[in-house]
């Protein structure tokens, strides 16, 4: 129970840190202090601030530096590592369904053409068999998880790293979560688009992708919500 607790105050500890040096606008190098004082600062046990320092330095907001003249840093972030951290407070806040299907449609037209040309037979056999399951499943409440698996192995045949990292993590969040609102009505017109996707990358038909990718843009939800 005390490793429980202990766990929940490091967090604690690291949170309150980060929004210290967020709020202060420390840039790197900004010496935050050493661990003795932030220990008695905060009211934890030596290894407790272990725990908050090293969940900041995993994450690439501090730097810990030992000897005379140590003490905690503020780090030297990349873009990445600061993307990475927006991203995981979107899930913290609680980002609203309308925003998450905003950038999937933004970002479906250029996943679905990736995925025509990259996609490997073994790519295109799982696009048809979560195809397939989308078909079986429509109209029913197991329909929207299917579209959503559809989507999401979709977009794990792009090469680009950030891209599929980026899409992937908004249909997970989505799904996790069980936004309200983030279905579309179940006409045969949509089904008909998302079969198409899969024929698309089937046939390789940037053609057919491109008709889809416009017909699905008019009749998502975030076009519903606009």
């Amino acid at each position: 129970m005390s490793q429980i607790t202990n766990a929940a105050v490091a967090v604690q500890v690291a949170r309150a840190l980060e929004q210290e040096i967020t709020d202060g606008g420390w840039k790197p190098g900004h010496f935050v202090g050493r661990r003795q004082e932030l220990s008695a600062r905060f009211g934890v046990a030596p290894a407790t601030l272990g725990e908050a320092i090293q969940l900041l330095r995993s994450r690439g907001i501090v730097d810990a530096k030992p000897g005379p003249g140590g003490g905690i840093f503020v780090a030297d972030r990349s873009p990445f590592t600061q993307l990475s951290d927006q991203l995981l407070r979107l899930r913290e806040s609680a980002a609203t369904v309308t925003n998450c299907l905003r950038v999937l449609d933004a970002l479906d037209g250029t996943v679905l053409h990736d995925a025509v040309e990259f996609a490997t037979d073994a790519d295109i056999a799982d696009v048809q068999r979560c195809a397939a399951e989308l078909e079986a499943a429509w109209g029913t409440p197991e329909g929207s998880t299917a579209n959503w698996a559809l989507h999401a192995r979709i977009a794990r045949i792009t090469p680009n790293e950030l891209l599929r990292s980026l899409y992937t993590n908004l249909v997970d969040y989505i799904t996790v979560e069980e936004l309200d609102g983030a279905t579309a009505p179940t006409t045969s017109e949509r089904l008909q688009t998302h079969l198409d996707f899969a024929a698309a990358i089937a046939r390789r038909d940037h053609a057919l992708a491109a008709s889809a990718i416009e017909r699905h843009r008019g009749s998502s939800m975030a076009a519903v919500l606009s």
